[in-house]
C-alpha cells in the first residue's frame, strides 16, 4: 500500500482529529475525541498521536476541564485508549523526549506529569511548576530539562523531570508566554510572549534569558525552520513571521486572512502551515512570501503535523 502526505490537525471546536490530503486539501478521515482537545504530540515511533483533553474551549474559561490524554492510532485513524491524569485537570502542553518518555502539563494544577512508559500510562512524578496557567512544555531530547510556559504569571519554569525534589528555576519571561521551540542544538529556546509582542531567547545551559526579539503583536506559537530561523504565528497581527535568532530580528512577514492560533513547518515541502480562527489552514511559501493554498477544516484547527500515512 502506498502512502501520501497527510496533514493531521487537532480540531478543538469540532472535538476531533482531522486528516487532510496535503496537496489537495481533501478531508480523508475524522477521529472523534472528547470535547475540546487542544495540544498533541506524536510518539517517538510515529505510530500514535497523544492528544490532551483540555475539556474547555479557551484557557480563560472557568471550570475543571478534562483529565485524560487520548491515544489515536495514526495509520488506522482510530481512537485506541486514554491515559488518566489522575485528577490533575486541564492537561494542555504535551511532549516526548528521545527515549519515548511522555510529559503532560496540567494547567489546572500547574504540575508537570512525567510518564516514563506511555504504554502503561503510569505517572511517576507530578512536579509543581511554581507558575500560574502552565500552558506549553518543551523538553530536551535527553529528558533532563523541561521548560514550562506559565501564561498568567508571565514566567517560564525550568524543571528537572527525572528528579523528584530538584529545585525549580523560575524565569521572568514576558507578558503571557505561550509557544516555544528549541534550536537544532538545544542551546537556545525561543518563547513567544503574546501580550508583550516579543520572543524571549533562553540560554538552555545557563538557564537564563539571553536576548529578546521584538515581533508584531500577538506571537503565540513557534516552530523551527532551519538551524537559526524560526516561523511564528502572530495572533493579533494576523500574520506569520520568520525570525532569525542569530540576528535577533524578524526577517520576513506574511499576512494571513485570519488570526492564527498555531503554526507548523513541513521539512519535505519547505512550506509552513497556520491554523486560523474560526477554521481553515493556510499553507505558506515563506521564501515567496505568499499563501500557496488554504485547506478547509472543521472548526478550531490548532496544532498540526504533516505525516506520510497509508490513507
Amino acid at each position: 500500500m502506498g502512502t501520501r502526505d497527510v496533514v493531521v490537525v487537532v480540531q478543538k471546536d469540532d472535538h476531533s482529529l482531522g486528516y487532510f490530503d496535503f496537496a489537495t486539501g481533501e478531508e480523508l478521515r475524522r477521529v472523534p475525541l472528547p470535547n475540546y482537545p487542544h495540544e498533541f504530540a506524536i510518539s517517538s515511533d510515529g505510530r500514535f498521536a497523544y492528544s490532551c483533553h483540555f475539556g474547555l474551549k479557551l484557557a480563560e474559561d472557568e471550570g475543571p476541564g478534562g483529565d485524560e490524554v487520548s491515544v489515536v492510532d495514526l495509520a488506522a485513524a482510530k481512537w485506541v485508549r486514554s491515559i488518566s491524569c489522575r485528577g490533575w485537570r486541564r492537561p494542555h502542553g504535551i511532549a516526548f523526549d528521545a527515549n519515548g518518555r511522555l510529559y503532560v502539563l496540567s494547567e489546572g494544577s500547574s504540575r508537570l506529569l512525567v510518564i516514563p512508559d506511555p504504554a502503561t500510562g503510569n505517572i511517576a512524578r507530578a512536579l509543581p511548576t511554581h507558575g500560574s496557567g502552565s500552558h506549553i512544555v518543551a523538553v530536551t531530547r535527553d529528558g533532563a530539562v523541561a521548560f514550562c510556559s506559565n501564561m498568567f504569571s508571565g514566567s517560564v519554569s525550568v524543571l528537572s523531570p527525572q528528579e523528584e525534589d530538584a529545585p525549580v528555576r523560575v524565569l521572568s519571561a514576558g507578558e503571557r508566554p505561550e509557544g516555544s521551540a528549541f534550536d537544532v542544538t538545544e542551546q537556545r529556546l525561543l518563547v513567544c510572549n503574546r501580550e508583550s509582542a516579543d520572543i524571549a531567547v533562553i540560554d538552555v545551559t545557563r538557564q537564563e534569558i539571553s536576548a529578546r526579539i521584538r515581533t508584531p503583536p500577538g506571537p503565540v506559537r513557534i516552530a523551527r525552520r532551519t538551524d537559526a530561523e524560526f516561523v511564528a504565528a502572530c495572533y493579533h497581527d494576523r500574520s506569520m513571521i520568520v525570525v532569525d535568532a542569530d540576528r535577533g530580528e524578524v526577517a520576513r512577514r506574511v499576512a494571513l486572512p485570519g488570526q492564527p492560533v498555531s503554526v507548523g513547518f513541513d521539512r519535505c515541502s519547505g512550506f509552513a502551515l497556520a491554523g486560523l480562527v474560526p477554521s481553515g489552514l493556510c499553507v505558506v511559501d515563506l521564501d515567496a512570501g505568499r499563501i500557496v493554498r488554504t485547506i478547509v477544516t472543521r472548526a478550531g484547527p490548532d496544532p498540526m503535523v504533516v505525516l506520510q500515512l497509508p490513507l
